[in-house]
């Protein structure tokens, strides 16, 4: 019996467990997350039932990372590498990393005009067990079309399990917003 629980509890962290995030599960509360990430701080409600928090980490290429909760459970992390010690060769090699473990991603292009910029890019995504990943560059455009930030980001998000079992479901469908 002790076998039996201890195979639950392995499977059950392998299939929850987030790519990068090992530590987290999909669906924690923010104080489940605080047990990580003890400085999260609390920054705004982007939308109904949705609350985002911020982390800041020390001696990391990553700047912030942010955690999305909706009705105080988690759904969404968003990772800003640090523009001033992540090279072209460190993207190369996360993607290659993912490529080797999910295979190749999907592709987009984003390309979005604003009244006072525009933002173009791309976007690479992986799919892997519930998880979405998604590897982000963003470049944010002036209206005399100069560059005036650049972002590179790494997204992670829940499936909605119930669309994942479709087999005519794209992959925008998969995504929960």
């Amino acid at each position: 019996m002790k076998k039996l629980l201890i195979l639950f509890f392995l499977i059950f962290s392998i299939t929850f467990a987030i790519p990068d995030f090992e530590e987290l599960k999909w669906g924690f509360t923010i104080d489940a997350i605080k047990g990580f990430y003890p400085n999260v701080e609390q920054k705004f409600s982007p939308g109904e039932g949705v609350t985002k928090y911020e982390y800041y980490p020390k001696n990391s290429n990553i700047g912030k990372i942010s955690f999305y909760l909706f009705e105080n459970k988690l759904y969404k992390i968003i990772s800003e590498f640090d523009p001033t010690k992540v090279k072209p060769k460190d993207v190369g090699n996360i993607a290659d990393k993912y490529i080797k473990n999910w295979g190749d991603p999907v592709s987009d292009i984003i390309d979005e005009t604003y009244s006072d910029f525009s933002l173009k890019g791309n976007k690479q995504t992986w799919i892997t067990r519930n998880t979405y990943i998604s590897l982000i560059g963003q470049d944010y455009i002036n209206k005399d079309n100069q560059i005036y930030d650049s972002k590179l980001l790494m997204e992670y998000g829940l499936i909605d399990p119930a669309k994942r079992q479709k087999d005519d479901s794209s992959l925008n469908d998969l995504i929960l917003n």
